[in-house]
């Protein structure tokens, strides 16, 4: 048995894939007390750092072996970092992250799965020794408590703050402490090993009801071949289209500017310097939505009616006093002059302009609006006046207008074409707010380097560590893309395949309730499953009668599969026209099955 661990230089491991990022600059391998390497040392260490590729590659034939059996600890990084240098790792006998997972699924928040923390833990480490590892009471300590530095202050004092040198650096000038260290890393995996395989053998693998071996003959026919599985998984990696993503980014960043500017028109109607704010600013948004609002926590304090603020000087204005335009300019930002109600507030007692406080304001209004309005921020007069007989505008609201659609911001500014205007403009706000989250989430980390390698194809971290026992992915979230029906940049059509090669896409459809429909025998449950439709949308259905109303009338659709030449339903779905509805009824569909009862007071 023989643990590797690695020292790895040259790598943000929160941002970046170890795929083709990172440079080893040392590692150490741990074969047990028995072993001997000379000397009678059982562990070996070995220094990468300066020019040692070729001493690295003289170990190729041992990481390559299939018959020597190795354990790691977050064998998905270490495969990755050994491989950049062409090495082929084979051989793969346990990871110890994984196996801590096994043991216990609820660490995540109780001190974690790192080596620190899981050495450490009594209740994972045996107490009794194993003749097969050195007689080390301690568990892996952290480089900062070794290494770590109080900051020097300018007056010459020591600071607070604690830094740690660069690795390369320490394994250069703090170089017996820093061995230590590293082979200390090898020495706590093989005890942790030894410690959870004793534990998982001890622990019965239940099958239908009898006994198929213990936890620990799972890991080996199950979960050791899945870990494998997903570490190939990660360096293989996704081909997206980036020039398909860059003219994406292109066209959201056009669209945002149009919405942004759309509202900033509209609210310069009301506080002149609003065509200058910074709309994605939180504090000059509360000024002008509830300036003058007093703190809900501590009366005595209040928003100003009026502050002033410092934005970029885009329009490159001089300011009185100035020869040449300054980098920012000073504006002054005033309450828009209506009663903008909210029950949502900040822990520090200010009223929320959250992104669900505006889209309470805009209310459910189209945003096509923004391409409809005029200039000046106000709603095209084709769409909201026209002449009556007497040759007099007059407003279509009221007749043709169905006024349910308009959000709080429609009677705080008195309705009519007025209250309109405001309700578009801060749906206007919303899209700025909800293209954003599109460029920054998704359009931006998807074209960057840190998440791809030399291939271009971007390699994410998939993890087993999850309490729920589901995947999950990270460096980016793959499994975070946006919803078919949230897709408006069509962002799932820049993952592509080779050329030649084909992308399929399958998707389970409510399986785990179609489990538990199963293994419950629940009629109710198997003929709603066999009605077909979706599920939490049938739900909402018997859960609400105007719902109902609404599919027997056939103004909604409880799902809707296209034909080809079709790209939309011929009335809206049930999950779209009735979202907070069918929330709720998944809510409850998924209460159920993990627990909730009558206790909860549910009926």
């Amino acid at each position: 048995m023989h643990v590797i661990r690695r020292q790895v230089a040259n790598i943000d491991v929160k941002q970046e894939t170890p795929v083709d990022h990172g440079e080893i600059i040392c590692f150490s391998i741990y074969s047990g007390s028995q072993a001997d390497f000379g000397s009678g040392k059982s562990c070996i260490w070995v220094d990468v750092l300066d020019g040692g590729r070729s001493v690295l590659l003289e170990f190729a034939p041992f990481f390559e072996d299939p018959s020597i059996k190795k354990v790691w600890h977050n064998y998905s990084f270490d495969s990755h970092v050994i491989e950049n240098y062409g090495i082929k790792l084979s051989g793969f006998h346990a990871d110890t992250m994984h196996l801590a997972r096994l043991f216990d699924s609820s660490r995540r928040a109780d001190g974690g799965y790192s080596l620190e923390a899981l050495s450490s833990d009594s209740r994972i480490i045996c107490s009794e020794q194993s003749p097969t590892v050195d007689d080390f009471n301690m568990g892996k300590i952290s480089i900062k408590t070794i290494f770590g530095k109080k900051k020097v202050k300018k007056d010459g004092c020591e600071g607070k703050l604690i830094t740690i040198a660069p690795m390369e650096v320490l394994q250069r000038e703090e170089r017996v402490p820093w061995i230590c260290y590293s082979a200390l890393d090898s020495i706590s995996t093989l005890k942790l090993f030894v410690s959870l395989k004793k534990k998982l053998q001890a622990k019965a693998w239940n099958l239908d009801g009898e006994t198929a071996g213990t936890m620990y003959d799972f890991y080996e026919k199950y979960w050791r071949p899945f870990g494998f599985l997903l570490v190939k998984m990660e360096s293989e990696g996704m081909l997206v289209d980036r020039a398909y993503l860059s003219e994406v980014e292109k066209l959201a960043i056009s669209e945002q500017k149009i919405a942004a500017d759309r509202f900033r028109n509209w609210a310069s109607k009301y506080c002149q310097d609003a065509k200058y704010m910074n709309v994605g600013s939180d504090t000059q948004l509360r000024q002008l939505f509830f300036g003058g609002t007093t703190n809900r926590k501590d009366l005595n304090e209040s928003l100003d009616v009026s502050k002033t603020f410092k934005v970029l000087n885009t329009e490159n204005v001089i300011e009185e006093g100035k020869k040449t335009p300054s980098k920012y300019r000073n504006i002054t930002l005033h309450s828009l002059g209506v009663d903008m109600q909210t029950d949502k507030y900040t822990a520090s007692g200010w009223p929320s302009v959250s992104g669900d406080v505006l889209k309470s304001f805009a209310g459910k209004v189209s945003t096509e609006h923004i391409y409809l309005m005029g200039d000046n921020g106000e709603v095209s007069p084709d769409h909201t006046l026209q002449d009556n007989e007497g040759g007099e505008a007059t407003s279509v609201v009221s007749d043709k207008i169905d006024t349910s659609a308009y959000g709080t911001a429609y009677e705080a500014f008195g309705g009519l074409d007025e209250g309109m205007e405001a309700c578009h403009a801060i749906a206007a706000l919303c899209e700025v707010c909800s293209i954003d989250s599109l460029i920054s989430n998704f359009i931006l980390p998807l074209q960057g380097d840190h998440i791809s390698g030399k291939s271009q194809r971007i390699h994410c971290s998939l993890n087993i560590n999850t309490e729920t026992g589901r995947l999950s992915a990270r460096r980016p979230n793959l499994q975070n893309q946006p919803a078919l029906e949230k897709d408006r940049y069509k962002i799932r059509q820049a993952f592509i395949a080779d050329p030649g090669n084909s992308l399929i896409v399958a998707d389970y459809g409510q399986l785990e309730l179609r489990i538990l429909a199963h293994l419950a025998n629940c009629r109710s449950m198997l003929d709603a499953f066999k009605a077909g439709g979706d599920f939490h949308s049938r739900t909402a259905m018997n859960m609400y009668d105007h719902v109902r109303a609404a599919v027997e009338e056939k103004k909604v659709l409880l799902e809707w599969s296209p034909q080809p030449g079709e790209d939309k339903p011929p009335v809206p779905l049930l999950k779209d026209a009735f979202a907070s509805e069918r929330r709720k009824a998944k809510m409850l569909n998924f209460s159920i099955a993990y627990g909730k009862n009558c206790s909860w007071a549910l009926t």
